[in-house]
């Protein structure tokens, strides 16, 4: 009765660990990321799993896990539904949307590189300590409940508007040629 008890309990904890966020039942992985470049990239590490649908797609996009590199793409919705990526690396892209990477819990590091993004909120990332900006036109910079100690860098960034009252601590903060030296 233990064995079968303690089976139970780790195929429980498995489960969970993979639930992905809610998703149409009929949601693939053409409607959840719309650009070619980045599904084409989800799909080749995904596997066999990229023909899932709905929550099993889903729960399948959630245990990716490790380091995630994403380059040239334009559009960068479905990043949300990669909650179990630890380092995600953006480089190369021509996305002009804000991003939100709120959902990505697991991320402890997020770099930005060559990008034409505007704005990035950067929030409720409890495991978030190491965040790089490189020749970006990030104007504005939003973080918000985070818990850790965080390294950040702004490295030939258009940062002008940067907000840092909610980070509890920062152990390094480096801006360099950006519109925001000596500010």
């Amino acid at each position: 009765m233990k064995k079968i008890l303690t089976i139970a309990l780790l195929l429980i904890a498995i489960n969970a660990q993979g639930q992905g966020l809610p998703v149409a039942a009929n949601a693939t992985l053409a409607s959840l990321f719309p650009d070619e470049n980045l599904r084409r990239v989800v799909a080749e590490v995904l596997g066999p799993n990229a023909g899932l649908t709905g929550q099993r797609l889903s729960d399948a996009l959630a245990r990716i896990e490790g380091v995630f590199y994403i380059t040239n793409i334009s559009n960068a919705r479905g990043i949300e539904h990669l909650t179990g990526v630890a380092e995600l690396f953006i480089s190369d892209s021509n996305i002009t949307d804000d991003l939100n990477f709120n959902t990505l819990a697991n991320l402890t590091n997020l770099n930005i590189t060559q990008s034409k993004l505007a704005s990035v909120y950067v929030g409720n990332l409890p495991n978030l300590f190491w965040f790089v900006v490189r020749q970006s036109e990030i104007t504005n910079l939003h973080f918000d409940n985070l818990p850790v100690t965080l390294t950040v860098f702004f490295m030939q960034s258009e940062i002008t508007n940067l907000h840092l009252s909610n980070i509890r601590t920062i152990h390094h903060l480096r801006i360099s040629n950006s519109p925001s030296d000596g500010q």
